[in-house]
Formats: C-alpha cells, sequence, structure tokens
C-alpha cells in the first residue's frame, strides 16, 4: 500500500461512548489522503467494538497495555506512515475543513514544524460552549520566547511535520501532562509554527475529562507543568530573548495552578499557588492584578461570548503593542 499523506493518531482510553463521534468527524473530512491509528491504552470499556463496527482499510487499532497518554501517542507515532501527523483525542471533533486548510500550509513551507487551528469547547452532549482554545503567539515573530510564556497551541487542531517529531524525540513518556507542550517547545527549537486563526475543531468538556478541574489527575499534571520548564531550561545555548523571560514563564504557570484550583475550590490550593508565582515576580500589585484579571476571564468571561469578544480584544491590542 502507498503511504498515506496523513497519518491522524487518535490516542484513546475508555471513550467508547465518544470514539465513534471523534472517527465520523476524521472520515467526514474533505481531505481524504490520510490514515486513522487508535492507539487504545489498555481501554476496559466497549472501545474495540466500537472499532470494530467500522468496515475502513484506513483504519488500524492497536490494543496497547496501560501505559499512559504519551506512551500511546509514541505507539502511535511509531505505527504512523504518514509525512504529516494529525492529532486529536478520542472524546474531540473535527471539522470537515481540518486538513484540507492546514495540511498545504506545510506542503509550502519547509521551515514549519506545526501549523493549528482554533477549537471552540462543546459539552458532554456536544452542545456548543464560548470557550476557545488556541491563539497566536504572545511575542509576535519569536515563537519559541511564546512557547516558554505559556502554551498557546491547540492540541486536537493540529497538523505536524513527521519529520520534526522524529528530529524532536517524540513525547516524554515520563509527564502525567503537558506532553504537548513539551514536545512543542523542543519542535521549536528547529521549526517554525503557523496559525490559523479560524475554528476547525470541537474540544469537549465533561466530568470524566483527564484535565478537568478536580479530577484525581490535576495535581500532577501541574507538577508536571513546572517540570516542562526544568527540564527546558536546563538545557544548553538557550536564546536570550527567553532566558530573559524565565521568572514570567513560571509566574504563569504557577498562575494557572492558582485558577484551576479555584475552579475546583481547592481554596488553599489556589493560595499555595499564589504565593509561588510571587516568588517570581517583584511587583507585588502588578501580580495581584493579573491574578484577579486571569480568574475572572477563566471563571466568568470565558463563559459569555461578549466576554471573551472583550477579552480578546483587549489581547489583540496588547500584542499589537508588542509588535510596534
Amino acid at each position: 500500500m502507498n503511504a498515506p499523506h496523513v497519518s491522524v493518531v487518535v490516542p484513546t482510553y475508555n471513550r467508547a461512548n465518544y470514539l465513534a463521534q471523534t472517527l465520523d468527524s476524521i472520515l467526514a473530512q474533505t481531505f481524504q489522503d490520510f490514515e486513522i491509528i487508535i492507539a487504545d491504552d489498555g481501554s476496559t470499556d466497549n472501545t474495540s467494538e466500537v472499532v470494530g463496527a467500522y468496515d475502513n482499510a484506513r483504519i488500524h487499532y492497536h490494543l496497547l497495555e496501560h501505559g499512559g497518554l504519551p506512551a500511546a501517542l509514541n505507539q502511535g507515532l511509531r505505527a504512523a506512515r504518514g509525512k504529516y501527523i494529525g492529532r486529536i483525542d478520542s472524546d474531540d471533533v473535527w471539522l470537515p475543513t481540518l486538513l484540507a486548510e492546514l495540511v498545504p500550509i506545510l506542503e509550502n513551507d519547509a521551515r514549519l514544524g506545526i501549523v493549528y487551528a482554533r477549537a471552540q469547547g462543546m459539552d458532554a452532549n456536544s452542545k456548543p460552549l464560548t470557550q476557545l482554545l488556541g491563539m497566536p503567539e504572545h511575542f509576535p515573530g519569536e515563537t519559541l520566547k511564546s512557547l516558554v510564556y505559556g502554551d498557546f497551541i491547540t492540541p486536537i487542531a493540529l497538523v505536524i511535520s513527521s519529520q520534526a517529531i522524529a528530529q524532536a524525540g517524540g513525547y516524554d513518556e515520563s509527564l502525567h501532562g503537558n506532553e504537548d507542550w513539551d514536545l512543542w517547545l523542543r519542535i521549536a527549537r528547529n521549526y517554525g509554527v503557523a496559525y490559523v486563526p479560524r475554528v476547525l475543531a470541537r474540544y469537549r468538556y465533561h466530568a470524566q475529562g483527564l484535565t478537568h478541574a478536580g479530577s484525581e489527575r490535576m495535581m500532577r499534571v501541574m507538577q508536571d507543568r513546572v517540570r516542562v520548564l526544568d527540564k527546558f531550561f536546563t538545557q544548553p545555548n538557550l536564546p536570550e530573548n527567553v532566558l530573559s523571560i524565565k521568572d514570567i514563564a513560571y509566574r504563569n504557570v504557577y498562575l494557572d495552578w492558582m485558577v484551576r484550583a479555584l475552579q475546583a475550590k481547592q481554596l488553599r490550593a489556589a493560595y499555595d499557588a499564589f504565593r509561588r508565582a510571587q516568588t517570581f515576580s517583584p511587583r507585588p500589585i502588578a501580580l495581584l492584578v493579573r491574578a484577579i484579571g486571569l480568574a475572572c476571564f477563566t471563571l466568568y468571561l470565558s463563559k459569555t461570548s461578549w466576554g471573551v469578544r472583550l477579552t480578546e480584544s483587549i489581547v489583540a491590542q496588547r500584542r499589537k503593542a508588542l509588535a510596534a
């Protein structure tokens, strides 16, 4: 068989109730030169039966021993034959033109390693929400610095060069979360990143989500977010513009930790995270204002259309000022 142009890797673990919607959204793509690799991380539900209902030679199912999401992703990558990799979780969906819009951008510029779009939230019943994922880089023209500042890439609405992933070494299987951010940081040292400011995927919010606020896994996920930065800053020969925001990067991680703790109504954990953020910020008043603004957006404004529009307008103005 000829190798497909794109290999779509779908890691899954006990998501049989959503997996068919994910697969249907991939099969409905207007760009059809792809294979689907389902990396089942040892599911104990009827995932295999859901996959078995599809009579499609492009779907390849791999049942693995339970080893965690990064391990499943790497297994999927090892099975992939495509020049490019798409990646979507098994409770999310793509809109029909995602591959058609993103693949040509990589094709036309060999300097790029990743091209990504936006994703809109949806609830457990697939009802659209106002929350959006994905944004342009914080420092225009400085991709690596922007990624250190914070992860702005949508992990379920992108296409990646297989060569870029191989050069970066794949996913870090020691991480319990933020494996995508860790990979982006390594890719961005050698490749550029392109952004398509359109919603091309839907991201599902539900109580069983692995990074849902208050989930058992959340504390380890946030600890690993700090580990990602620790690992990154031990690398030699980092650019000066990146080193200059080291404290800001750690501050941002701990502020995000604070907000996630607030979402879970874990007030003590939120306070502890804010205190840690203080150790990386010499301006306590500015830190407090930023913390309040971040909490207001995440807990309230992101859930309303007008709040999203207002916030994006403010962010766009700040980004424009940075680019001037």
